[in-house]
C-alpha cells in the first residue's frame, strides 16, 4: 500500500530540531540540522507520518520493484526493496535518504540504533522499520524518525550484559545464554577463504549484488568473479540480496569474489591511522558475517583524489588499513584510479608505509588484462593485480540484464599467517582479565566470570580475534563471550574433575570446547560445543593438558606437560596420542602455556613463572628461549591469545 503525501509545510526552528534529535541521543558533532524555513512535506505510511524535505522524491517500491534504492541522492522509498533492482554501476557515496518498509520483529528489537561506520540510523517498531542514511546531516535523519513517533531508545539487548552468570545460575541456560552460532568462517564447504577471492580471468562488479536467479543466468557469461560491496559509509546501494547464504551459494556454483569496502574518501580523512584501522576492522567483521574468513583479500575503494592535496592523509590511512587487515589474517588490496591513487601508491612503495598485497586499478582502456602504465613491471607482479577496464556497461546473459563495470583479475594470494601471540593475566580475586600488547603494556581489561572460575581465551566466532571465557567446575559449564562482556555461548560439557581445553579441532577457523579427564588421561573434544568428536588418550597420572597447532596445519591437537620432568609431549593427531614433538623447558614450579611466539603459524610451548610474573616462550621443538615478557602481579593466572 502506497503512503500518502500531504501539502508542503515548513521546518520547525533550530531549537525544536535539536530537541527532536536529543530524544535519540543528541546530534553528532559534525551533523547540521536543516536550516529553519526549508519547505517540507508529510509522507504517511504504515500508520506513521514522516516530515521530509519537499524536494525529496517519493518512490513506491511496490509499484516498481525494480527501482534502485540509491543512497547517493535524496529520496524516500516506501515498501520492501525488490530483489531485481536496476542500479547503475559505479555509484559511490551516501547522503540523506529514508527507506520505510513493513517489518515484523520481536518486542526487544523496537527502538533506534545508529551505525557510525555505515552512516545509518534504523528505527524499528511493531510492523515497521525505517532506515535513514546520511552524509553529514545525521540530525536531519534523526529528526525525521523521531517526528514519526518511532521509538527513540536503543533496542533492548539480548542476553547478559555485565559478566558470565554467577555461581548461583546452576540450571539450564537462559534464552540469552543459549548456544549462539556465529557465521561460518568459510563460505563454501571445504573452499579455503583465500580461494574465494583468487581468480584469473574476467569478472564484473555491480552496485547491488544480483539475486540468485541473475547469478545463475550469468553462468552463461564469460565472467566468473563478481565484485560485492560489503560495507562502508560511502556504499551507495542497498545490499538486500547479500548475505552468507548468497555467498555460499555462488561459491558452490563456481563464482569468486572481490569484496569491496567503500568508506571515507580522501577529503574526509581526519585521523589517518585511526580511520584506516577502524575501516579495516569493520571490513573484516563484515567479511566474517558473510562467511568470507581470514585468508581472503579485501579491497578498499579509494576513488580518484588530488594527490598533491591528500597524499599525506591517504598513504598513512591505507597503510593502517593494510596493517590491521594483516593482523586479522586478511590480505589487503586497494582500488583506485590508475592516474591518481594507484600512481600515488607506486610513488610511495618505498616510503615505509605498509603496502597492499594487491592493486585493483581503474583504467577504462577496454583491454581485459592487468597491464597498467602507472605500475612498473617489477611491482605487484606475482598474481597481485586486477583491472577495471570498462565501466557502466549493460549486458544480458541468460535473459537477465545487469549494469556492470567490467574487470579482469590475476589474483592468486596465499592465506596470511596471523601475527604472534600476545599474553595477559586473569586475577581470581576480582575476576578481571588484563590483556597486554606486543610490548607487554596494558592493552585493555574486562571483568568476566565468578570466583572459582578457570580463565579461557579463544576465537569463538571465527573473526580471528580471541576473546574471553571461563569454565565453571561447579556445574561443568563453559561461558564464552565475543565482546568481552556478554555471554554468547553457555554450554555444559564434561564432568566434575575435568580440566577445560579449547581449540580449533577441525581447522574451520573457530575455537570450540573440550576437556581433559585426569581419571583416564583422555581428551574429549567437541567441534560443535555439544557432542564429543574426538577422544584421545595421552599421558599418565599427574600430567597437565596442553593444546596447540604444533605443525601449522590450522588444526589444534593435544599434548601433555609433565611437571616432574618439565617435559612437554605433543601429538599432531586428533585421533591418537602419538608423540610427534618433545621439549624440556622451564622449572617445576612454572605453569605451562602455549603460543605462537614468533608468528610463524605454529604453536610452541612455554611457561609462566609466578615468582616474577614472567612469560617465557621456547623455540619450535627446542628448549631455546625465543620470547619473554613480564606482565601481571602475584596470584595472577596466565592467558595467551591474539587480541
Amino acid at each position: 500500500m502506497f503512503g500518502s503525501t500531504s501539502a508542503p509545510q515548513r521546518w520547525r526552528g533550530a531549537a525544536a530540531v535539536l530537541a527532536a534529535a536529543a530524544l535519540v541521543g543528541g546530534a553528532a558533532g559534525a551533523a547540521q540540522a536543516a536550516p529553519a524555513g526549508d519547505p517540507v512535506k508529510n509522507v504517511s505510511y504504515l500508520g506513521h507520518t514522516f516530515s521530509v524535505p519537499e524536494s525529496w522524491p517519493v518512490v513506491d517500491l511496490t509499484a516498481d520493484p525494480t527501482a534502485c534504492v540509491r543512497l547517493d541522492r535524496h529520496a524516500v522509498y516506501l515498501g520492501t526493496p525488490g530483489s531485481e533492482q536496476n542500479c547503475p554501476a559505479g555509484l559511490i557515496g551516501r547522503t540523506e535518504t529514508l527507506l520505510v518498509e513493513p517489518f515484523e520483529a520481536a518486542a526487544t528489537a523496537a527502538g533506534t540504533s545508529v551505525s557510525v561506520m555505515d552512516h545509518e540510523v534504523v528505527a524499528t517498531a511493531s510492523g515497521i522499520r525505517a532506515t535513514g542514511t546520511y552524509d553529514t546531516d545525521q540530525a536531519l535523519v534523526r529528526r525525521i524518525l523521531a517526528g514519526a513517533k518511532l521509538p527513540t531508545a536503543a533496542p533492548k539487548a539480548d542476553g547478559k550484559k555485565a559478566q558470565a552468570p554467577s555461581a548461583k545460575a546452576q540450571g539450564a541456560p537462559s534464552a540469552g545464554e543459549t548456544f549462539a552460532q556465529a557465521p561460518a568462517a568459510l563460505a563454501a564447504g571445504n573452499t579455503a577463504a583465500s580461494d574465494l577471492t583468487n581468480h584469473i580471468g574476467q569478472g564484473f562488479d555491480a552496485c547491488a549484488a544480483p539475486d540468485n536467479a541473475a547469478m545463475d543466468a550469468w553462468l552463461s557469461s564469460p565472467y566468473r568473479a563478481v565484485g560485492i560491496y560489503i560495507g562502508g559509509s560511502k556504499r551507495a546501494c542497498r545490499q538486500d540480496n547479500l548475505n552468507a547464504a548468497w555467498v555460499q551459494r555462488q561459491a558452490n556454483n563456481g563464482w569468486r569474489f572481490l569484496p569491496i569496502y567503500v568508506g571515507v574518501q580522501a577529503a574526509g580523512i581526519n585521523w589517518a591511522e585511526g580511520d584506516g584501522w577502524a575501516a579495516a576492522e569493520d571490513a573484516a567483521n563484515q567479511a566474517v558475517s558473510l562467511g568470507i574468513g581470514p585468508g581472503a583479500v579485501l579491497y578498499y575503494d579509494m576513488e580518484s583524489y588530488d594527490v598533491a592535496a591528500y597524499s599525506a592523509k591517504v598513504q598513512p590511512f591505507l597503510s593502517a588499513w593494510t596493517a590491521r587487515l594483516h593482523e586479522r589474517g586478511y590480505n589487503s588490496a586497494v582500488y583506485s584510479s590508475s592516474a591518481t591513487g594507484i600512481a600515488d601508491l607506486v610513488a610511495n612503495q618505498s616510503s615505509g608505509y605498509a603496502m597492499p598485497d594487491a592493486l585493483f586499478t581503474a583504467n577504462w582502456n577496454g583491454k581485459a588484462d592487468t597491464n597498467d602504465p602507472k605500475i612498473p613491471a617489477n611491482l605487484w607482479n606475482n598474481h597481485q593485480r586486477a583491472h577495471q577496464y570498462k565501466g557502466n556497461v549493460e549486458e544480458t546473459w541468460g535473459g537477465r540484464k545487469i549494469n556492470i563495470d567490467q574487470d579482469y583479475l590475476d589474483v592468486q594470494l596465499q592465506a596470511r599467517v596471523p601475527g604472534r601471540s600476545l599474553v595477559g593475566v586473569y586475577r581470581p580475586t576480582t575476576q578481571q582479565f588484563a590483556l597486554a600488547d606486543a610490548n607487554g603494556n596494558l592493552l585493555g581489561s574486562a571483568v568476566f566470570g565468578s570466583p572459582g572460575d578457570t580463565p579461557l581465551t579463544g576465537d569463538w566466532n571465527g573473526d580471528t580475534k580471541d576473546t574471553l571465557g571461563v569454565y565453571r567446575s561447579s556445574n561443568s559449564t563453559f561461558y564464552l563471550t565475543n565482546d568481552q562482556s556478554s555471554v554468547a555461548i553457555a554450554r555444559t560439557f564434561g564432568m566434575r574433575g575435568d580440566i577445560p581445553v579449547v581449540g580449533d579441532w577441525d581447522g574451520n577457523g573457530t575455537d570450540t570446547i573440550g576437556v581433559f579427564r585426569p581419571s583416564d588421561s583422555a581428551f574429549y573434544l567437541s567441534n560443535n560445543n555439544s557432542t564429543v568428536a574426538y577422544r584421545v588418550e595421552m599421558g599418565m597420572g599427574g600430567d597437565l593438558p596442553i593444546v596447540g597447532d604444533w605443525n601449522g596445519d590450522g588444526k589444534t591437537t593435544v599434548g601433555i606437560y609433565r611437571p616432574s620432568t618439565q617435559t612437554f609431549v605433543m601429538s599432531d593427531s586428533s585421533t591418537a596420542g602419538q608423540v610427534d614433538h618433545l621439549v624440556t623447558f622451564g622449572d617445576w614450579w612454572d605453569t605451562p602455556i602455549v603460543g605462537d611466539w614468533d608468528g610463524d603459524g605454529t604453536d610452541q610451548v612455554g611457561v609462566y613463572r609466578p615468582s616474577d610474573s614472567g612469560f617465557y616462550g621456547a623455540a619450535k621443538d627446542s628448549g631455546a628461549l625465543v620470547y619473554s615478557v613480564k606482565f601481571g602481579s602475584a596470584g595472577d593466572a596466565p592467558v595467551v591469545g591474539r587480541w
